[in-house]
């Protein structure tokens, strides 16, 4: 029971942060326009970069800590000397000098990569993985088992990471994009689909709708 409530944490974080909009906002204040996508001024930017900015649940751009702390809800484009990040719909972008820093720009609350309550999909360098399935309780066993993780490089064939509980690791082609798909029969995941382009240092990753 304590795994199925976990895992619909990040709905329930939504929901907050979706009745808080009227209230959060940049330093000093978001400036939000009809179309809702949120113009930061250069100042509020030069703010937002130096605070630690990262993607939240749902896409929404967090920064800084404590009373200090703000976020802003998507649509948004952040641009920062050594990070770009921006949110447009259902997908969220992130452009960083390598791989892994802009993999570390989703914030751990984001249930990023999780496929199931806290048990994750890990990417390395050189290789596509995910959390064994030893932990989960034998009643929530069966639910575990209907979630699928595939990594595809561009232009060619899925690869199975998880089906069935059993996780195989996958190994990443040297600079090649690859997709991964987190596929449930119950509870939509929150990311579903990641792309990962190393060669440049992009993570587009698909909200659940």
């Amino acid at each position: 029971m304590k795994r199925r409530q976990r895992r619909s944490a990040w709905m329930q974080a939504a929901v907050a942060v979706a009745g808080a909009f009227g209230l959060v906002g940049c330093v000093p204040t978001s400036s939000v326009i009809p179309n809702d996508f949120t113009d930061f001024s250069d100042a509020q930017q030069a703010v937002i970069c130096a605070a630690s900015p990262r993607v939240g649940a749902m896409g929404i751009l967090e920064y800084g800590t404590g009373a200090a702390a703000g976020s802003v809800p998507p649509d948004y484009a952040l641009n920062c000397p050594d990070l770009r990040v921006t949110a447009e719909r259902w997908t969220v972008t992130v452009w960083a000098p390598t791989l892994t820093s802009a993999l570390a720009v989703f914030a751990p609350d984001a249930d990023f990569l999780t496929y199931y309550a806290d048990l994750r999909v890990r990417v390395t360098e050189g290789q596509v993985t995910a959390d064994p399935t030893d932990s989960v309780p034998e009643a929530l066993l069966d639910e575990v088992r209907r979630v699928t993780v595939t990594v595809t490089p561009l232009g060619g064939a899925a690869q199975t990471v998880l089906r069935g509980g059993v996780v195989t690791p996958v190994t990443l082609e040297p600079g090649a994009t690859h997709r991964i798909d987190i596929r449930t029969d119950g509870t939509p995941n929150p990311w579903p689909s990641v792309t990962l382009d190393p060669a440049s240092g992009t993570v587009q990753a698909h909200l659940a709708r």
